[in-house]
């Protein structure tokens, strides 16, 4: 089962920082070709804007999940390193608890959003807003997935020094 999940955890880390190359290089482009249309042509493109600023919420939100699974998101490590193994499994089970509560309670909220952000962009009629939207939920579902993941490992670790122990 955790040859699985770490097979499992492995793919969807390389499809993001996949994705992640994807949107920087196609954000360096439009910003690239922005610039030479404005300064070289006098004649920005005015749709690039819109896009650039949807692409770095874009980024934000499909990136929490990628925050978790290099586990360098915010925690108190300068509490969390100086108590006893048993109550950092506490800080653990408390902690990624409430992060996987809040986290689905975004997946939903944030779905709901989207489906009101089904209007079209502003400078491009043929794209609508909840096309980039969908990224928060997205972020969301893989951060509760990595979430989840730490829960069962915690739980695993509880097990096996218990087991230990005696």
């Amino acid at each position: 089962f955790r040859s699985m999940v770490k097979k499992l955890e492995s793919i969807v880390y390389h499809v993001q920082r996949t994705f992640f190359i994807a949107v920087m290089t196609f954000m360096l482009l439009v910003l690239s070709l922005h610039v030479i249309m404005r300064f070289a042509f006098n004649n920005p493109i005015i749709w690039t804007d819109e896009i650039i600023t949807m692409m770095q919420g874009t980024l934000a939100f499909a990136g929490i999940g990628y925050c978790f699974h290099k586990k360098q998101h915010t925690e108190l490590s300068l509490v969390y390193d100086k108590v006893p193994r048993p109550v950092q499994w506490l800080f653990d089970l408390a902690s990624n608890g409430i992060m996987l509560f809040c986290t689905c309670y975004m997946i939903k909220y944030s779905w709901k959003f989207t489906l009101k952000k089904n209007i079209q962009m502003n400078t491009i009629p043929w794209m609508k807003q909840s096309w980039i939207y969908c990224f928060i939920t997205v972020g969301f579902i893989l951060a509760a997935c990595y979430i989840l993941l730490r829960l069962i490992e915690v739980f695993r670790c509880i097990n096996k020094e218990l087991r230990e122990r005696g």
